[in-house]
């Protein structure tokens, strides 16, 4: 099996994981964000939506058509921090297992795990 293969695998295996704890923190049903706000060319799309939706419909949507398309991952990810700081006001006993799943994201994407 070609190690590109594994690591594509093992990413939609971590979005699953992610997808599942946005859910039990209660941040999975946010609000479609608008064309002209998924356009935006700030960082997280922090002008123009809010984490979780920046999370949902773009992170994860980008991820899926990389995995789709069998494209060449990123080698680096640094997600979890802005996650810690968008997420203060949430639970933090939901909010960890959130915080960890894009963790391990970060690791699995930047070659540490």
């Amino acid at each position: 099996m070609k190690k590109a293969f594994s690591a594509h695998h093992v990413l939609a295996d971590l979005l699953m994981d992610l997808q599942m704890a946005m859910q039990d923190c209660g941040v999975w049903e946010c609000e479609i964000p608008s064309k002209e706000a998924v356009a935006s060319t700030e960082p997280f799309c922090v002008d123009s939506m809010s984490f979780e939706q920046w999370l949902r419909f773009v992170m994860i949507e980008r991820f899926k058509m990389m995995l789709a398309s069998g494209e060449t991952l990123p080698s680096r990810c640094h997600i979890s921090p802005m996650a810690e700081e968008a997420f203060k006001g949430k639970p933090q006993s939901k909010v960890r297992s959130l915080v960890a799943c894009l963790n391990r994201i970060d690791q699995h994407l930047s070659g540490a795990l």
